[in-house]
């Protein structure tokens, strides 16, 4: 019985202290393959007050073509119009840009694709331009990464970008990086909205309303638990293998004490 006992604790005390691999560095650990997730939304980014465009409009007219494509204001460039020098254009905060001749066009809530057709139904409306061809483009509009994923400010130059591709744009986590409990930081209104998303769960990310990420949205990864241990004074000597091994042999005193004690 006391043998048993002292056997018993031993056991104990080794599974304690043995290792075992990680459960919460894996992305989508629940995802089921052949199965199709639904997405929240079309995830199209769409112009907001304070954002910056570019627009370039293509004529057989050149006349017509230097009338609407007003070039070096603030030195903009359109790398869709030759690498020429156009102006950015910023939408106000009642969600309209000023457009050559056209005067107020709103723009608010309008992807690229849906901006561009609106100035090319409205120029041949106006019998201004027969043949238009309009180019949108995102000007120095961006997210930004914080914390354990290789943080910084990134371009937007496509019209939709998920939180997965943005981890990636930012050189993905690293490894001591918390995946359950991502915060993404998202303007609406004239509120800062946090959400939470756990990369582990498929559920969690694809189901969540950030899983499109917008202009300025700001995410950010906490180091997990051991990183932060590890920061404080005597937090890294947990994980050296003197502390383990002297861990160790208070654990086997305490388990030959209590074998003296009953035998």
């Amino acid at each position: 019985m006391k043998k048993s006992l002292f056997l018993l604790t031993l056991a104990l005390t080794l599974t304690l202290f043995s290792c075992k691999t990680p459960q919460d560095i894996t992305y989508l650990q629940d995802v089921e393959v052949n199965e199709p997730i639904t997405t929240q939304g079309d995830g199209y980014i769409r112009f907001l007050p304070g954002d910056k465009l570019s627009i370039f409009v293509h004529s057989r007219d050149e006349q017509l073509m230097n009338l609407f494509n007003i070039s070096g204001r603030n030195g903009g460039q359109n790398m869709m119009s030759g690498g020429q020098n156009y102006a950015p254009y910023t939408v106000d905060g009642f969600g309209n840009i000023d457009f050559p001749v056209l005067g107020t066009v709103k723009a608010q809530g309008k992807t690229r694709d849906e901006l561009s057709k609106h100035i090319k139904e409205q120029l041949i409306t106006q019998n201004l331009c027969k043949d238009p061809i309009v180019t949108v483009a995102f000007y120095d509009m961006s997210f930004s990464v914080l914390g354990n994923a290789g943080a910084g400010v990134k371009q937007i130059s496509k019209d939709r970008i998920t939180l997965l591709e943005a981890i990636a744009m930012a050189s993905d986590l690293q490894i001591n990086g918390l995946r359950k409990n991502v915060l993404v930081m998202r303007q609406e209104g004239d509120k800062q909205v946090p959400y939470r998303v756990d990369l582990t769960s498929a559920e969690s990310v694809y189901q969540s309303p950030v899983y499109y990420i917008r202009q300025n949205d700001v995410i950010y990864v906490e180091p997990n638990d051991m990183t932060k241990r590890a920061s404080t004074v005597m937090g890294s000597s947990a994980y050296t293998p003197s502390f383990w091994f002297g861990m160790f042999s208070t654990v086997m005193s305490a388990a030959l004490l209590i074998y003296n004690i009953l035998k």
